[in-house]
């Protein structure tokens, strides 16, 4: 019996919780907390960094998780929007089921454990699974991983398989990962499956990333063990941490469509699982059209595809923004007209100008119907979808109806942009027919770029009236025109030149610091307080002291730490800043004569202090008149309290 995508998920965290201690925690919500570079929460260690960075202790006895983790690549660096519908794979939205250690078992643990839940227990055919390990050039970080080579080969001999042939040395590009620029990274291992009917593993391993739908990765295993600096060097870590991501719709995909690893000879698609089938058939009730699961080759012309083709892209980009839209808006992020809120109005134009591809028009919203069977098949996972799916489906039906207005207008400009071009090049045609032909092909190269459809109007209607480029470009080539492309990707550039502009930055670093020091915080009743060092650990321009006591309150939350003071017998330092670490506190201060043991006087500043104070208390009273005045959705995303100011980030 083939495994339903329900038992998937269950039997993954199951194994985990069950065999190997992790405690199961749910998803975090959609957007990432307290990281301005992320529009979306787009990978599973997205909530864990900072316990990879060290600056808090993992809350988890012993310190290992497991998850499915909401995930959303429509925007900056991550970004599957315009694959979605053409192939197979690539979703906006997508669950990313996850094992994490935080300073606790690392390669020979995690490698063992993945062999034994997809070889052993679900019945992947060895000879079917590709394992790559990282094999640096010169001059990339890190060294060849022959650890987790040795364990890889000892697996696929116990199976009589060849580990020269099942084995793939990776590059920096495939196999060394990185949360950022700066930050946690490390090599890793990614597993492979092997799809082609006849499942020859000589030449299968050259399928590996070379962007086959026949040898698809359901697992990547990293192995945090570096940090890298702003300086562009790596230092190793002193806790290793483990982070692995498997692709929830494809390894639903890669059981469902081989029937539990028997049968090799359909094409793999997370589509045809039933994650996507229940959407499909109420998309079917309620447009009279049927889904057929059929695919473009590979580049092929948009221009050229049959109505059977169209129709099927159609229901497959509009059930994957259903599902990011819907998940999104549940989490609190609005459609709307900036940052992620604007990515999420794209999303949803861009599925309702696909619902006149299944015969949906202005006068017949389908969107905000279909919420309830995606409540049906994921609220018992999700229970945040199902106690907000009135206001998501309100949502999607207030956006559809008046974007239904809005490409009603776009494809009205459209066509009067094509009618004022059609004239001019008839003008154009009938002058050079009248002037000497001294150069027939340049005359022809001047009649071509007089048909052309300018950037300009292009990037119009995409800024302006939601139109993708390729609907512009398919309109264009339905009345022989082509789009200046150069002109439109030039306006394209100068708008993205502008969002990263804007677009904050973050320099991350790992603390070298791990403690089991408990400090007290007195606070909230004191100004200062008589301390005893315990521990002073070097940075690299100052110390991290951590006292027994402290009225210092840490950087958290979007908070600003205090500063202030620390009194010895002979000297008075400044505390430039104060970090929390696990349960001590530390403070920040210059290279100085001091030691454990030592008895200190800590003496906050009092005057930055109590601005910040009653920002902090503005926040909650400012959060409070939301939910009375504005709606009880409006839920926080961030914010910064310092002592000149409060901001406060919500959506509603």
């Amino acid at each position: 019996m083939t495994l339903s995508a329900s038992d998937i998920r269950r039997r993954f965290l199951e194994f985990f919780q069950d065999k190997a201690a992790h405690e199961i925690v749910p998803s975090s919500p959609s957007v990432p907390h307290d990281d301005p570079t992320l529009l979306f929460t787009n990978a599973g260690m997205n909530p864990f960094v900072p316990y990879f960075l060290g600056v808090e202790k993992a809350p988890y006895s012993p310190p290992r998780a497991a998850d499915t983790q909401k995930c959303i690549r429509a925007g900056g660096k991550h970004n599957d929007l315009e694959d979605v519908g053409y192939d197979t794979y690539h979703h906006t939205f997508f669950e990313m089921l996850g094992n994490w250690s935080f300073g606790n078992y690392f390669k020979k643990e995690a490698i063992a454990w993945a062999w034994e839940l997809v070889v052993e227990r679900w019945g992947l055919p060895a000879h079917r699974l590709y394992a790559s390990v990282y094999a640096p050039k010169e001059g990339d970080p890190g060294n060849f991983d022959q650890e987790a080579y040795d364990i890889w080969a000892a697996l696929f001999i116990s199976k009589g398989c060849d580990p020269a042939v099942q084995i793939v040395h990776g590059n920096v590009k495939d196999n060394f990962w990185m949360m950022g620029e700066t930050g946690p990274c490390g090599p890793c291992s990614e597993l492979h499956v092997d799809l082609t009917p006849e499942g020859n593993p000589v030449t299968g391993r050259n399928l590996v990333n070379n962007d086959s739908d026949l040898c698809i990765e359901i697992w990547n295993l990293v192995f945090i063990q570096y940090n890298a600096e702003a300086d562009g060097t790596f230092r190793e870590l002193p806790a290793k941490h483990v982070d692995t991501g498997m692709g929830f719709e494809r390894a639903c995909s890669i059981i469902q469509n081989t029937n539990g690893f028997t049968d090799f000879s359909k094409k793999p698609s997370n589509y045809a699982t039933d994650v996507f089938q229940p959407i499909f058939r109420k998309l079917e009730a309620l447009s009279g059209k049927t889904y057929v699961n059929i695919y473009p080759e590979l580049g092929a012309d948009r221009s050229l595809f049959t109505e059977e083709m169209k129709t099927a892209i159609a229901f497959r980009v509009i059930a994957d923004h259903l599902r990011t839209l819907s998940f999104s808006i549940a989490d609190g992020i609005m459609p709307g007209n900036n940052g992620r809120n604007y990515v999420l109005r794209r999303i949803l134009r861009r599925a309702v100008r696909y619902g006149r591809q299944l015969g949906f028009s202005g006068e017949k919203p389908f969107f905000g119907a279909l919420v309830a069977t995606l409540v049906a098949e994921m609220g018992g996972v999700f229970p945040e979808l199902k106690n907000r799916q009135d206001v998501v489906r309100q949502t999607l039906e207030q956006e559809e109806t008046s974007f239904n207005q809005t490409l009603d207008r776009g494809l009205k400009e459209f066509e009067s942009m094509v009618s004022a071009l059609l004239s001019n090049h008839a003008e154009y045609a009938s002058v050079l027919n009248k002037s000497p032909k001294a150069d027939s092909t340049l005359n022809d190269e001047l009649l071509r770029i007089s048909r052309q459809f300018s950037g300009v109007n292009a990037f119009l209607l995409y800024d302006t009236y939601g139109f993708p480029i390729d609907l512009t470009e398919l309109l264009c080539a339905e009345r022989g025109l082509e789009v200046d492309m150069p002109g439109f990707n030039e306006l394209m550039e100068q708008q993205q030149e502008r969002s990263r502009a804007a677009q904050k930055s973050n320099i991350v670093r790992a603390l070298d610091i791990s403690t089991e020091a408990v400090t007290e915080f007195l606070g909230f009743e004191n100004d200062s307080v008589e301390a005893t060092i315990l521990e002073i650990h070097p940075q690299e321009d100052a110390l991290f002291v951590i006292t027994d006591k402290t009225v210092f309150y840490a950087e958290m939350g979007g908070q600003a730490g205090d500063t202030g003071v620390m009194d010895t017998d002979d000297n008075q330092i400044e505390i430039t800043g104060t970090q929390q670490i696990g349960k001590a506190r530390a403070h920040i201060i210059p290279q100085s004569q001091i030691a454990v043991g030592d008895k200190v006087t800590l003496k906050l500043d009092a005057a930055r202090r109590r601005p910040i104070e009653a920002h902090h208390t503005a926040t909650h009273l400012l959060h409070w008149a939301l939910h009375e005045i504005v709606s009880a959705d409006a839920a926080q995303q961030g914010s910064s309290v310092d002592e000149n100011r409060l901001r406060f980030d919500f959506n509603s």
